[in-house]
């Protein structure tokens, strides 16, 4: 009986064995790819485009982020932190917080590993490659379609979403930048105001601003929880299209909003393609690949404006739905 249990044991041994190296045969290493949320569409949707391109790159790529989402800038850092340890092939984040995430990407580069930022950069230049869309050039975009509809004159305001990170000031100085530089008429009411990624927050902010300017003719929004919680207190008040709004990031319920004209401009991002780029840049770091399009360290993964008027469109659709 005691031969028979050590030749069980023997033969689950050089199982497993041989399993550990056949997945080492089939991976070529491990990719951590550290994002700002588990939830929402973009980040779903870029993580679906980071483990395509792990597939076809032949790298496991396992995808984090921390529990409590944007707001949760300690974890986040310490989470980079343990996957130093693991010496993977290399580590890609989105940093919550452009200063606070500088120390610990320094210390991935000092490590050897290849450090891949995308959707937020830092304010040192302790990385590889940076994967994002031009933050402030869409912001103007959404601008331009807001303006045009308000004639140009009138009060608006921003309710933004955390402040700290740089695609979040980005995004709100290119809005600020564009109508200051190109639409003198139009009068910013107050300072930015700051949700703190909590849609039910936002739709507070949004009838105090109403009660304070009641000629208030737009609100601009940067994200998908500002922006479920502004349009649906823009409905709920009956003002919509007499408030206009513009913001980043798609969900189920914005594109709803987008529909019933409750959302006048939404910037829609590729998002699969900068999970897919994210990793293709990481895997070119540690191959010495050549990489198209990069300008400097960075590459734009792209973006578009949807209205009510295209957002049946194919393109629109496909960047809506990417999953199918």
């Amino acid at each position: 009986m005691k031969k028979l249990v050590t030749l069980v044991l023997s033969i689950a041994l050089a199982l497993t064995m041989v399993a550990g190296m056949a997945l080492a045969e089939e991976s070529k290493g491990t990719i951590y790819v550290i994002g700002k949320e588990n939830q929402y569409d973009h980040w779903l949707t870029l993580r679906a485009g980071a483990e395509a391109a792990g597939e076809d790159y032949g790298y496991e790529v396992i995808y984090e982020a921390p529990p409590l989402g944007e707001a949760d800038i300690e974890k986040q850092v310490s989470m980079v932190e343990t996957y130093i340890s693991a010496s993977p092939a290399a580590i890609c984040l989105a940093p919550n917080d452009s200063d606070a995430c500088a120390t610990v990407c320094g210390q991935v580069q000092d490590a050897g590993i290849p450090m891949t930022l995308f959707d937020t950069t830092i304010v040192t230049d302790d990385y590889d490659y940076f994967i994002a869309f031009d933050n402030h050039a869409a912001a103007g975009s959404l601008a331009e379609v807001i303006a045009q509809k308000m004639g140009g004159e009138g009060k608006v305001a921003i309710i933004s979403a955390v402040a700290g990170s740089a695609v979040i000031t980005s995004r709100e100085n290119g809005y600020i930048d564009y109508l200051t530089e190109n639409y003198p008429n139009i009068e910013f009411v107050d300072e930015i105001l700051y949700c703190q990624n909590d849609s039910a927050k936002a739709m507070s902010q949004v009838y105090d601003l109403v009660a304070a300017h009641p000629d208030l003719k737009a609100i601009f929004t940067v994200n998908t929880q500002s922006g479920e919680g502004v349009a649906a207190a823009i409905e709920e008040m009956g003002k919509s299209g007499e408030i206009l709004m513009a913001g980043f990031d798609p969900s189920a319920t914005i594109e709803t909003y987008v529909r019933e004209g409750v959302y006048t401009a939404l910037n829609v991002t590729r998002s699969f393609d900068m999970g897919y780029k994210t990793v293709e840049v990481a895997v070119a770091a540690i191959e010495g690949n050549e990489i198209e399009g990069l300008d400097g360290k960075f590459l734009d993964s792209g973006s578009i404006v949807v209205t009510q008027d295209n957002v049946d469109s194919e393109e629109a659709q496909s960047l809506l739905h990417p999953m199918g």
